[in-house]
Order: structure tokens, then sequence, then C-alpha cells
């Protein structure tokens, strides 16, 4: 099987990393893994995705769309520390606030 590889694309391995790529695979969103003989016979996976459709390694929609620690909406912090005085203390004229 020959493979034709465009300028860009890589000539190792997406999955072993090694060996000279020989073969490819098509994936559902209308791309290809470009992998070695070995790899393609054993359905092996692609190792990581350098540069996703976000440009930003190991950063997927999902990520984004779920945040940090996807926990839901940020949350105040258990412990506030004292309330603030009511009314507010008036400046002193002359003297920084402490």
């Amino acid at each position: 099987m020959t493979v034709t590889l465009s300028e860009t694309e890589v000539r190792t391995c997406e999955a072993c990393w090694i060996k000279p790529v020989t073969a490819s695979r098509a994936v559902d969103d209308g791309q290809r893994d470009l992998l070695c003989g070995d790899c393609a016979e054993g359905q092996a996976p692609r190792r990581v995705d350098l540069f996703p459709p976000l440009g930003i390694y190991k950063l997927t929609a999902r990520r984004i769309k779920m945040g940090k620690h996807s926990s839901g909406p940020p949350k105040s912090p258990p412990d506030q520390g004292p309330a603030l005085p009511s009314p507010p203390p008036t400046p002193t004229p002359g003297r920084p606030p402490v």
C-alpha cells in the first residue's frame, strides 16, 4: 500500500513514533491517521494529538465547556473572614487608609 503524504504531514508512525508511515486509517472527522504497517494491523491508537482543532496540546472543546474542575459555577470560599464594618469608615484627610 502506497500512502501519498503532503509536505506538512508526518513521516513517522503516529502510534509507535518509531517506524516510517506506510499505511493510513480514515477517522470520523474527515482526517486520517498515518501509521506503520504493524500499528495499522493491530488497530493501535494514535498516542497524542500535537495540534488538535483548537491548536493547543490536549485542549478539546469538551474540556473548555467543562471548565477546569467541572463542578459548576464558581463558589465562595468556606471561610470568608470577618464581615466588613457597617457603615464603612470615613477616610482621614492627608493619610492613606490603613
